[in-house]
């Protein structure tokens, strides 16, 4: 009963939950109760992270009404999905008046075919740019927005998400952002001979670029750029998955990469010191690419906890050169705490380029997983004694 009472007198002196309460009982009440003030026709939540507020379906006039007449300064979450009538969305100056968003999600209907224009004003976000954390756009035409400058000032910003959108190239024109540790640009179009920013001082940790049809030039003329900034020395994960990239992208200029994916592309060879790694590997995504070679010496660094995926490939030889140091530092580890080479769905050869795994160093087979040759004998179930003409 105390609990309620608890939930009670917070509603009533209308005090906003930015902080988790410390009494269990009401935390778990407090998940998600109505707020202190009607936001319709705008819906809005009272959850233990603060004032979540949705729009979806309504106007550009109706969102800036809601804003405007509402009391409430900090808020934890704004999604925005406005109705347009013409084709576009355009977000006006003060959009949100002098409310201070942590987390600001950019919607245009999803199922609008073309995509919905999106345009912002670089003062729609005025009041709040020294207070939002997260800011996301979302299935949009961005074709009209030539530039990026609605982020200028955002000096907190360390999220920064364009997802399933079109015409992305004002990406070019980010402003300084010195507190953006994730990047993430996936699914998107206007991308090809992209001049990507130099993103100092900012010191990423996270950049996700998959999806965008990047070809070999513009995803090596990015991570140049990434490369030559602050960013350099703190990326840590790198997704350049279902690209159109036809070789591995080099990495060794980011000393603190551990987790690296370049899968669904089509990569058929790896070449010797392609990948090097300057930091243990955490996960390495090279499935999917339709990869028949790797050449001695591709990998290089500490491989003792990495995932390595080379699923869905057309390998037909498991070499020494390639995977034995590789998976030696994963063997050392006890049993199912060290790495694995992950190769399901490989047509591997069972001929005598497999001797010096399975008769020479068969303690290494149980970090290889789902090695199978003559397309169905498993790795673990070979006869050493087979390979001992070999």
């Amino acid at each position: 009963m105390r609990s309620f009472n608890i939930l009670f007198q917070l509603l009533a002196a209308g005090l906003l939950l930015t902080t988790v309460v410390a009494n269990p009982a009401a935390r778990k009440i407090l998940q998600r109760a109505a707020c202190t003030e009607s936001y319709a026709p705008c819906t809005c939540d009272l959850t233990a992270n603060g004032v979540e507020v949705v729009c979806v379906d309504v106007t550009v006039a109706e969102i800036v009404d809601v804003f405007f007449r509402t009391r409430t300064l900090d808020i934890y979450s704004v999604t925005l999905t406005a109705t347009s009538a013409n084709g576009s969305i355009d977000l006006p100056a003060d959009l949100l008046k002098d409310k201070r968003a942590k987390n600001i999600y950019l919607n245009c209907p999803s199922t609008a075919s073309p995509k919905i224009g999106l345009t912002v004003d670089p003062a729609s976000f005025e009041f709040t740019r020294f207070d939002t954390t997260r800011f996301e756009i979302h299935d949009c035409d961005l074709v009209g927005q030539l530039n990026m400058d609605f982020l200028v000032d955002f000096s907190v910003l360390n999220t920064l998400h364009i997802e399933n959108s079109e015409n992305a190239k004002a990406i070019e024109t980010l402003p300084d952002l010195p507190q953006l540790k994730e990047l993430a640009i996936v699914s998107c179009t206007g991308l090809a001979n992209v001049l990507f920013p130099d993103l100092t001082p900012a010191r990423l940790e996270k950049l996700y670029l998959s999806g965008n049809g990047l070809d070999d030039a513009t995803a090596n003329g990015i991570l140049v750029a990434i490369g030559s900034s602050s960013s350099s020395s703190s990326l840590v994960e790198l997704s350049l998955a279902s690209n159109g990239m036809t070789k591995v992208p080099r990495i060794a200029s980011f000393s603190k990469l551990s987790w690296y994916d370049v899968s669904s592309n089509a990569i058929p060879f790896i070449s010797q010191s392609a990948l090097i790694f300057g930091t243990p590997v955490n996960y390495l995504g090279l499935n999917n690419i339709a990869l028949t070679a790797i050449e001695g010496g591709a990998f290089q660094g500490d491989y003792t906890f990495a995932q390595v995926n080379l699923e869905n490939n057309d390998l037909t030889s498991f070499r020494e050169d390639v995977f034995k140091s590789m998976l030696q530092l994963m063997a050392a580890q006890p049993v199912g705490v060290g790495g694995q080479v992950i190769v399901t769905g490989n047509p591997f050869d069972c001929g005598c380029g497999l001797a010096w795994l399975i008769r020479d160093n068969p303690t290494l087979i149980p970090n290889v997983k789902n090695g199978v040759c003559g397309e169905f004998f498993r790795f673990e179930d070979l006869n050493p004694e087979s390979y001992a003409n070999c």
